[in-house]
């Protein structure tokens, strides 16, 4: 749990942080101290003695990857015109379903011939290659110098009062290895989240160069996008999780079979991806999104009504399908997120929209592990467990929907 979240913390909690540097200081620039950051960390996990400096490394690869989705998101917006923004975020982001295929498969091969420690030394190469191509092929986009004016006026205590909130609000998601109280039920976490969320908004609002640009939130296309993101990102990982714990526990798949479907899924997923950017660009990005949400609520109807006797290829239909449903709002998503954003104000946009996004992630996982915990104890089978967590998950694929209709073009 510690390790998982000394990633997770800075990943987050930065993102921001990240969009709003590089709209003052240079998207590339930030690019390239974030690939510089992973290094070092992933250098300090590869030579790791203790626990203690693992950890360390981890949170700084968190801190040093933070920045790449926000700042990429936001590069593509300023490089690239509406009429072909989608097709190109459809592009790149077919890159994680690719990676998430062959990654896992031969990170294992390493892992079981030479040890958990043969992975990171691909990576970091990886990495160095990163800052070469970064270096020689994005163009510089706002700062070439560094303005001291800016650092020292920047809004630091905005930085430590959303920082400290999103600490708090996945402490509470994930309370036992820190309170030693279950999940979601720690409220003192929750207090604490309430009070460092209701500072910021009191803060934010009295500065003139706020940390949070609360004024992004006055567009409704980019409010929309970023709720819908979010619920997305619950709904996707929320599946993620139960779904090998169901077909495991319901329709007695073996590892193999889970590992086939959860396989289709991000198949799938890497070839929609593309697709789906380009609808966005012909159609705009409201109709794929919308098409996303409703196709999402069918499929989780249609995981609630599968009986135990369900065929295998029916569940591989269904996972196959799953990454398709997902994989057609993922580009729209992101080209809605910049509509009518200044240029001068992506990084801040994309790096708020991606923190929403994560976020969602993050509380998907922790929720349907309580739901299906609460499930478990107060139904009668497991099948109605599961089938109870995915009524809920319908709840959520309708008000994302219903989120989606305020996107406009």
């Amino acid at each position: 749990a510690w390790a998982s979240m000394g990633y997770s913390l800075p990943f987050m909690a930065l993102m921001p942080l990240y969009g709003r540097l590089g709209d003052g200081l240079g998207k590339r620039r930030l690019i390239l101290l974030g690939t510089l950051l992973f290094l070092l960390g992933s250098s300090l996990v590869v030579t790791a003695t203790s626990f203690p400096v693992y950890i360390i490394g981890r949170a700084i690869q968190g801190t040093g990857t933070a920045g790449f989705v926000p700042l990429s998101i936001a590069i593509i917006a300023q490089w690239f015109g509406p009429d072909e923004r989608g097709k190109v975020m459809g592009a790149w982001n077919s890159i994680i379903p690719l990676t998430g295929l062959t990654v896992p498969y031969f990170g294992g091969l390493l892992v079981d011939a030479f040890g958990w420690r043969a992975i990171y030394p691909p990576i970091m190469v990886a990495g160095m290659i990163a800052l070469f191509v970064v270096r020689k092929n994005i163009p510089t986009l706002g700062a070439r110098k560094v303005d001291p004016n800016f650092l020292r006026s920047f809004d630091w205590l905005g930085v430590l009062l959303l920082s400290a909130g999103l600490v708090a609000l996945l402490f509470y998601t994930s309370s036992r290895p820190i309170t030693g109280v279950d999940g979601l039920r720690d409220w003192r976490l929750l207090l604490l989240c309430v009070v460092f969320f209701a500072g910021l908004l009191f803060w934010e609002r009295r500065r003139q160069q706020p940390y949070v640009n609360l004024q992004l939130f006055r567009n409704s296309t980019f409010t929309a996008a970023c709720f819908a993101a979010g619920l997305r990102m619950t709904l996707m990982s929320s599946i993620s999780f139960i779904l090998p714990l169901y077909l495991t526990d319901i329709h007695e798949l073996s590892a193999s079979a889970v590992g086939i479907a959860l396989a289709l899924q991000a198949g799938t997923l890497f070839l929609i991806s593309r697709a789906g950017g380009q609808l966005a660009d012909r159609w705009g990005s409201r109709r794929p999104i919308l098409l996303s949400m409703v196709g999402l609520i069918a499929i989780m109807v249609s995981f609630a009504l599968l009986p135990t006797a369900a065929p295998v290829w029916l569940l591989y239909l269904l996972s196959a399908a799953h990454g398709l449903i997902i994989g057609v709002s993922l580009a729209p998503l992101h080209r809605a997120s910049m509509q009518g954003i200044a240029p001068e104000q992506t990084g801040g946009a994309a790096g708020l929209y991606s923190m929403i996004r994560f976020a969602g992630q993050i509380l998907g996982v922790a929720v349907a592990g309580v739901m299906l915990q609460q499930g478990l104890a107060g139904a009668g089978t497991a099948i109605a467990a599961y089938q109870f967590v995915f009524w809920l998950y319908v709840g959520v694929a309708v008000v994302a929907t219903i989120a989606s209709w305020g996107v406009r073009e």
